[in-house]
């Protein structure tokens, strides 16, 4: 059934859009992660004392941008690790982001108010096409699994079968403390009878046995 509520050419535009707009959008991350690297880069490099410090005020910057992408995309390598609503790239996002943040307002400020605006503009302007590229490619991982049943139903099996391993773990009870064992005692053999019969010169006495364990042994 066609639409005649839309006009047709604005129809045909956002069909347009919508397929360039996921490489528009990752083209615009990647490049407010050049841009806010190298205007680090530059002020930084003036207050540099030689070369290698020139050098460093760029790569530094350049590594630090690098380091935020892998950080905020790095779960996506695995899509099968599903992730809530404030996931690790989430907050990965928002504490860098925080810093950015402190580090333009001290490195531009004596340079004025209008750069460090314009700057931190930037930032915020390239956190929330992070999160919403992040947002949307996590909808479409879940997606994915969704449309394919056989593969959800294995995943949903094994978070299940996680929630409920990690449940055991935790109710499960401190190490038994084994008790000591006791001291083995040697049994001594009592004598049943002690002679109380002299012992002469010559040999034992009359009815007394030899000498066992110290004690005289009547045999009578």
């Amino acid at each position: 059934m066609e639409n005649t509520l839309v006009n047709p050419d604005f129809e045909r535009a956002i069909r347009q859009m919508r397929r360039i707009l996921p490489m528009l959008s990752f083209g615009l991350l990647i490049s407010t992660y050049l841009v806010s690297a190298l205007i680090m880069g530059i002020f930084h490099a003036e207050a540099a004392p030689n070369l290698g410090f020139k050098v460093a005020a760029f790569l530094v910057p350049l590594a630090i941008q690098a380091g935020r992408g892998t950080l905020v995309f790095f779960f996506q390598l695995n899509p099968a690790h599903l992730q809530s609503k404030y996931s690790f790239g989430i907050i990965a996002a928002t504490a860098l982001l925080l810093l950015s943040l402190c580090e333009a307002f001290f490195v531009m400020m004596p340079y004025g108010v209008s750069w460090t605006i314009s700057v931190s503009t930037l930032m915020l302007i390239g956190w929330v096409i992070e999160i919403m590229i992040l947002r949307e490619t996590t909808f479409a991982t879940q997606m994915e699994s969704y449309q394919n049943q056989a593969q959800w139903q294995e995943l949903r099996n094994f978070y299940i079968a996680r929630n409920e391993f990690e449940q055991f773990i935790k109710g499960m009870p401190g190490k038994a403390v084994l008790p000591e064992p006791e001291e083995k005692q040697i049994p001594q053999e009592l004598p049943t009878a002690i002679s109380e019969t002299p012992i002469n010169g010559a040999g034992l006495g009359k009815g007394v046995s030899p000498l066992q364990n110290g004690l005289l042994i009547s045999q009578a």
